[in-house]
This record gives C-alpha cells, structure tokens and sequence, in this order.
C-alpha cells in the first residue's frame, strides 16, 4: 500500500485550506485536490510497504511525550515553477530540526526509500495536475487574494494512506505535547 506522513491542518486554517483548493478547482477546472487529499503539510514524502507496523511504531515510539517548541505559519502564495501552486508554510527553527530528526529516523527503517531531497520545503498544496496553460490564471487568482496568516502548533504527525478510490485518507494521527 501507498503511504506518506504529513501535518494535517485542521480547524480554521484546514477550512481555508480546502474552501482555497476547490475554488481554484472549480475556476480553472484542475484535478480536484480538495476531494483527494486533506489539507496538510508533506513531512515524509510518500512511500510503499505491505507492512506498515515499524513505520507506526516508530512513530508511536517518537511521538510518546516529545515537547515540540515553535509553529507552521500559513502566510502567503508559492509556486513550483509553473506545476504547483502552494500557501506558503514558514517553519520556526526547532520544528524544522524535529522534522529532519524524524526524516532521518524514518530513512534509516528497512525498506523505506533513501533521501532525495538536501532541504525540506514545508508547504500547503492548494493546485497541481494543472496545464502548464492553466498556471497563469491560477496564480493571477491566488496574487489577489489577501495573504493568509495562520499560526499552527505542530501538534501532529499523521500517517496517510492511498485507497482504491485513488483517495488519500488518514491511517492514524500520532499527538505531540505543544510547548506553552
């Protein structure tokens, strides 16, 4: 089965999130992200395992009682070239060093696939699997917007999983302890 391990945004910012996508969907007619995934940030990108019991024990075991200082701030428009179009998520220093501990945790299990990327680029998919021709209505529609800012405690580490509906859905969330 495929699986990845993000963020998910929840509360205001997740009905932002979602309410952003599928009018970016319904006014460019794109693939349709809002139905497919759940708003969230990647924080291991996805992977396949017929058994996936060592990643959420690893998980289970990294999450137990770990205090994580600092947040995600949702808080403007990115793009990736003219592919994806994304919230910009700002990542405080000690989540960004929690997440690289996790990736490299999460690399070392057997099976899993190696490192392919030098930096994390947090952020919030809210368009792809778009034409190339659609980006510039896309962008154009998201750079008159006003500038989201949301504050989000990275309280969570969430394995998704790919079903048969070609739909990713939420295996298990795994709580961490916010720092006050």
């Amino acid at each position: 089965m495929r699986y990845f391990i993000g963020y998910l945004i929840q509360g205001e910012a997740g009905e932002w999130h979602y309410t952003l996508a599928k009018e970016i969907s319904e006014k460019s007619n794109t693939w349709k992200i809002y139905k497919k995934i759940p708003p969230h940030i990647t924080v291991f990108r996805p992977f396949d395992a017929a058994d996936v019991s060592p990643v959420k024990n690893l998980l289970r075991e990294w999450t137990a009682g770990r205090l994580i200082p600092g947040d995600f701030t949702l808080s403007g428009f990115g793009c990736f070239e003219d592919e994806v179009v994304f919230a910009v998520v700002n990542t405080e220093r000690p989540v960004l060093n929690t997440v690289i501990d996790l990736q490299k945790k999460l690399h070392a299990l057997p099976g899993m696939p190696p490192s392919e990327y030098k930096e994390w680029h947090p952020h919030a998919t809210l368009a792809n699997h778009f034409e190339s021709s659609q980006f510039f209505k896309i962008w154009q529609y998201v750079s008159a917007l006003p500038k989201p800012h949301f504050v989000l405690p990275f309280d969570d580490v969430t394995l998704f999983y790919y079903d048969e509906s070609k739909t990713w859905r939420v295996d298990e969330m795994f709580h961490l302890k916010k720092m006050h």
